[in-house]
Order: C-alpha cells, then structure tokens, then sequence
C-alpha cells in the first residue's frame, strides 16, 4: 500500500528559510503566482492551509478552497483574513503572537525616543549645514514624565515596563479587559478611560487591534485631549488613527510630534502625514528583525502541522471554528 500524499500548504508570500524547511518536514508547498485573491483561488482547489503574510484570504478565497483545515497568520494582525467566514466554515485561524512582540516593542520605544527628542529635525538641520540655534523646538527630559500605552497586551506591557524602568518615567494603560490586579506590582497604573490616559501622557504609544470598536480610535476628538507636548506612537495598525486629523494636529502644533510605523493605505501614496511636520515615518518594519522573522515562521509552520495532526491549534483566535461544522 502507497504511502498517503502530505498535506498541501500554501504560502502566499516569501517566508524565511527556516520556516520552509519546517514545512517540508511535514507537507508539500505551492506558491500562488501573485499574492492576490485572484492567483490564490487559481491554486486554491488542493490546499489544506493557507500561510499568508498580508495577501487578502477572503471569502472568495476560502470557499475555493475546498480540503482548506486551517489558515495561518505570519504575524499578528488579521483584518486581510475574512475571519467570521472561516469560523462559519470551521476553519481555524492562527497567528504567531509570541514570535515578534520584541521587535515591535523595540520599534516602539526607539522611535517614541526619537521623535520625543526631535532627532528627526536635528538631522536635518545638521544636514543643512546648518547648528545649535537652527534648533528653536524645545527637547524634554523623559525622567519624570508620563508614558501611556492603549492596549496592555504582549508588547504593550513589554513597552511601558521599558519606559518606565528604563527611563524613569510614570506609566499608564488603558485596557478595558485588563484589571488592577493584572499590573499589581508593575509600577504601573491602569486608566479608566482613554480620555484620562491622553489627557495626562507625555508620550502615547498604540498596541490594539484593528476591529469596528479601534478603527480611528485616535480621531480629531482624542488629539484635542492630549497634551500640546506629546507624543504619539503607531506601531499597530494604521486605521487605528485618522491620519488627516493627525496630519492636521500636526500641522496647528496641538501635538509635539509622533512617529507612525502603519498607515490606512499601504504604501501610503496619498497620506497627509507625508506632508505633516514632527513626525517619524517608517514602512510597516517594526516587526520585521531577522530573528523576528525567523521566529513567525517557524511558529507559523509548527501551528499548521499542529491542526493538519488532528492537534488544537496553540494560537487560535476563532475557537468557535474548532467546534463549527465545514
């Protein structure tokens, strides 16, 4: 009797080696010619799990794919996923929260620094030929400050202790699914309201998923409740802010300064934030470190060979699928 065939994964997008050579341990792999909609439902018929980076798996995708046991996420945020189809089809989606929680904190608190010190517009002035008194924007100390984190999960939390422990300043989080008893011990203070933490932080910085409830979060209304010396800081996804009240805020000096790692539109074409003075830009990168990348992919393809054995998925997001019918 043959041997039965290993299961097929698709891979919409390059991966570092050492996660396609975990794959092949357990599967064989097919590769769409595109990483669009169109090209993957082309390859889609004979797949039994997607690894996608940031290629669009919608509905479309999903019903083509008829064998399809699981859709894995290279990274952390989903909102390219048609997530409630693939619960409604009793597909698993998974993501790799633990493999990059440390390059985006580092990210985070490197860039916050940067902006907070102006080390933008130093450069410039610098590279203008030009010295000290080009330099008229005053710099502040962080010692003594208040930092704010919106979202106290994995690198939130990995954010506020770095501010906090290794610059001295006072930390707040605003996270309603987090409790006093969470943060006790932490030198950290959880705030009842977002209001409350932008009213009295010296430097926000962003770390929630994008779902209905986040999407523009910070909005023109929030920016007026902060502070006319903060900061803020996007490391999380772009439609979490709106990016021409921001531009805006910017521009009338309500803000300090921010420093925007994601945008709405990528790459940002027509984002008013490249126009707008005081901020650091960078191209969705925070996550992406050698080791960072190294890690989501080896986690990706040991969760995919988890749930093709038969095995509960580690890092589900939509355990309703585990018990729904295909």
């Amino acid at each position: 009797m043959s041997a039965a065939a290993p299961p097929t994964v698709m891979v919409t997008e390059a991966i570092d080696p050492a996660g396609v050579v975990r794959l092949l341990e357990f599967a064989q792999i097919v590769t769409p010619a595109a990483a669009s909609e169109g090209a993957i439902i082309e390859q889609a018929e004979s797949v039994d799990a997607l690894l996608v980076r940031v290629a669009p798996i919608t509905a479309r995708v999903i019903d083509a794919a008829p064998r399809l046991r699981h859709i894995q996420k290279h990274g952390v945020g989903v909102d390219a996923i048609d997530v409630a189809h693939a619960t409604a089809r009793g597909v698993p989606v998974s993501f790799t929260p633990e493999a990059n929680a440390t390059a985006v904190a580092e990210h985070a608190v490197t860039t916050a620094l940067s902006a907070f010190k102006r080390l933008a517009i130093q450069d410039a002035i610098v590279s203008a030929g030009q010295w000290r008194a080009a330099m008229t924007l005053p710099v502040h100390e962080l010692a003594g400050r208040t930092a704010g984190v919106v979202g106290g999960g994995r690198i939130g939390r990995k954010v506020i202790h770095a501010l906090v422990h290794g610059f001295g300043m006072r930390g707040l989080i605003f996270d309603p699914y987090l409790t006093p008893a969470d943060v006790a011990d932490e030198d950290i203070e959880l705030t009842d309201s977002l209001p409350e933490l932008l009213g009295r932080a010296d430097l926000v910085s962003l770390h929630v998923p994008l779902t209905p409830d986040t999407r523009h979060l910070i909005d023109a209304d929030a920016l007026a409740a902060m502070r006319p010396t903060a900061v803020l800081v996007n490391t999380c996804r772009g439609p979490v802010v709106d990016e021409a009240a921001l531009a805006q805020a910017l521009h009338d000096e309500r803000i300090a300064g921010a420093a925007i790692d994601v945008f709405a539109e990528e790459p940002p074409a027509s984002s008013p934030l490249l126009l707008a003075p005081n901020v650091l830009l960078s191209p969705h990168f925070a996550g992406l470190t050698v080791e960072s990348n190294r890690r989501m992919a080896v986690h990706a393809a040991e969760e995919i060979q988890r749930v093709l054995a038969g095995e509960p998925p580690r890092w589900c997001i939509n355990p309703a699928a585990l018990g729904a019918s295909g």
